[in-house]
């Protein structure tokens, strides 16, 4: 069964095998399936998942708005958020709220 009844979903991935799951799809190319949903009838794409997943679709030029999720802790080292971008993307805030446990959800639409 779909995490979201009634909404397709899609697994990127290169290692797992197809999903018996009703509604999951396993798909090794996430940039080939954006580009081919985005030209499907339908409503708003849902893409979750880590910086070289929306590093690939931000290079690729098919992502139209980014939601980050600001947690407040501060680590002394880590991986970049977008890692390997060879350019820079120009973001425009559209919203920044603050929840009680102190994260801050922080909205923006990518600049053409």
């Amino acid at each position: 069964m779909s995490a979201y009844p009634g909404v397709k979903t899609y697994v990127c991935s290169r290692m797992l095998p197809q999903s018996e799951a009703e509604g999951v799809e396993v798909v090794e190319d996430a940039v080939e399936l954006v580009r081919w949903l985005k030209h499907q009838e339908g409503r708003d794409i849902c893409i979750m998942g880590g910086g070289a997943l929306g590093a690939s679709l931000l290079e690729a030029d098919l992502i139209d708005e980014i939601g980050l999720n600001v947690h407040p802790v501060l680590l002394g080292s880590g991986v970049p958020l977008f890692p390997g971008m060879s350019r820079q993307v120009d973001l425009e805030l559209l919203e920044a709220r603050p929840f009680e446990n102190g994260c801050v959800l922080v909205s923006y639409r990518v600049k053409r």
